[in-house]
């Protein structure tokens, strides 16, 4: 029971990372991206093929590199080839489309690359995937299943309180201003001087470079990653994730992905039970969660928790009065 709860929590935390990057993305830049899963396998992928093969795998594994590297190397090389990947993405993608059309283009660009890697077998053994990934400090640990369990779901704690710290702080800055100046009226922001496009470019790569990390925690966590194992659905569950919770709060984002991916998603497994339905339970999941979208969108359409929103420092300034018409204006001033 105890490793069920906190294999679970686990999952919680990797998809709150996976919900920080598309809050960034589509929260604050206003960019509907329908391929976060794209950089979360990239991401998944890297660590996977520098951290790995197994040290028993066969002839018949093919992959690229396979360094067995440390597990550090992979979790800093995930989000930089992310971030490129972003970076050539967005860079095409922004500089000419907005809307319906950026959002298409991230759909063609997922699946293109799911073709290519599924197909491709020397890259990630196409299907098969990458597999036998070593967790972190796993043997030098020298302790049960479980317990290594209880200190991998703390790694995971803290890497996601690092991310919130500086997602906070983002939040507060005169970038995250811009970003969010961009999103609401891209008109406006141009005219105070602000670059549009670099500045939704730069929100869309570090949206990237968070999934990677969530790609690489989570190919850590199941040792493995095949093309199985990203899709349609996830998306929509992220999505949903940030609908509830609140889009743009950082604490909206976290609430909100616990409720979807685990409160939801363990209760529709465990007593969601049709004989001869293996599939009722994730039939039953998604229309929860659509229903609870309607409900959120109907009842408090900001979220649980709502963007926070700038207020004025202090009591505000009385305007001066402009000086009459032929009276001089240090003497109205004066007067």
């Amino acid at each position: 029971m105890i490793d069920y709860v906190v294999n679970t929590l686990t999952i919680g935390v990797i998809w709150c990372v996976f919900a920080y990057a598309v809050n960034v993305t589509w929260g604050w830049s206003g960019l509907l991206d329908l391929a976060p899963f794209l950089y979360i396998a990239v991401g998944a992928y890297v660590y996977g093929v520098i951290v790995g093969p197994p040290p028993n795998a066969g002839p018949t594994v093919h992959w690229i590199l396979g360094l067995k590297a440390p597990f550090v190397v992979g979790l800093v090389a995930a989000p930089i080839v992310t971030g490129l990947v972003g970076l050539v993405v967005g860079g095409i993608a922004l500089r000419r489309l907005r809307e319906d059309y950026f959002a298409i283009t991230t759909v063609v660009t997922t699946l293109t690359v799911y073709a290519f890697i599924a197909q491709y077998v020397p890259l990630f053994d196409g299907y098969t995937g990458v597999y036998g990934i070593q967790r972190p400090f796993q043997d030098a640990l020298n302790v049960d299943a479980s317990t290594y369990g209880i200190i991998f779901f703390v790694g995971c704690l803290l890497i996601l309180a690092v991310l919130y710290v500086a997602m906070e702080r983002m939040f507060k800055s005169p970038f995250g201003r811009q970003l969010r100046a961009a999103r609401d009226d891209e008109t406006a922001a141009a005219a105070f001087g602000r670059d549009v496009y670099r500045v939704k470019l730069k929100g869309y790569v570090i949206g990237a470079v968070i999934a990677g990390i969530g790609g690489a925690m989570m190919a850590a966590f199941l040792q493995a990653w095949n093309p199985y194992a990203w899709g349609v659905g996830e998306t929509f569950l992220i999505y949903a994730a940030i609908f509830v919770g609140g889009s743009g709060n950082n604490r909206g984002v976290i609430l909100g992905t616990f409720f979807i991916a685990v409160i939801v998603q363990e209760v529709t497994r465990l007593f969601v039970v049709i004989p001869d339905h293996p599939d009722a339970a994730a039939a039953v999941r998604y229309m929860i969660v659509g229903l609870l979208i309607i409900a959120v969108l109907w009842l408090r359409p900001k979220g649980l928790l709502p963007e926070p929103q700038d207020r004025d420092r202090g009591p505000a300034q009385p305007l001066t009065p402009l000086p009459e018409s032929g009276a001089p204006a240090d003497a109205t001033a004066s007067g």
